[in-house]
């Protein structure tokens, strides 16, 4: 009787406590909307092989690497420069953006390396950033073909 009657008084503090607690939360201000970028870029390899193989037109295996992590653009090809546009809503509070591809597939035995090339110190209050990445790739001999980027260029708005 007496073990009922605690577990009675617990559970309703419980119930107490969550209710309480609950109210709270809702009670309490939410910040304002933080400020969010958009990075629109363009990725061209800069030495196309016109010689019909295919697979050194366009960067391949793209990604955009953002802290905190984001989920990978949507590409939009450009034909007549053989590049890739993207779009991208970058998460919340980023402060830097990698962008890694490859301009070269399928090379054997040692295979393909990617290239990569950064924007840092994105300004708080950012809405838009426009970035242009060129990338080439060569055989290191003996060995893979390397990936080489740089940011072209870059502006913030």
């Amino acid at each position: 009787m007496f073990a009922a009657t605690q577990l009675r008084r617990v559970l309703a503090i419980g119930s107490v406590l969550v209710t309480t607690g609950t109210l709270g939360i809702v009670g309490v201000a939410q910040p304002a909307a933080a400020t969010v970028a958009v990075l629109n870029a363009t990725v061209d390899c800069l030495n196309v092989n016109y010689s019909g193989d295919t697979r050194d037109w366009y960067p391949w295996s793209l990604q955009v690497y953002t802290s905190p992590p984001s989920s990978a653009p949507n590409l939009v090809a450009v034909p007549a420069t053989h590049a890739f546009q993207f779009t991208k809503t970058l998460p919340d509070g980023a402060t830097s953006v990698g962008i890694t591809t490859q301009c070269s597939s399928g090379h054997y035995p040692y295979g393909d390396f990617s290239g990569t090339a950064g924007i840092t110190g994105i300004p708080a209050g950012t809405t838009a950033i426009t970035a242009s990445v060129a990338c080439s790739t060569a055989p290191v001999s003996p060995g893979p073909w390397l990936t080489t980027c740089s940011l072209q260029s870059v502006s913030f708005s």
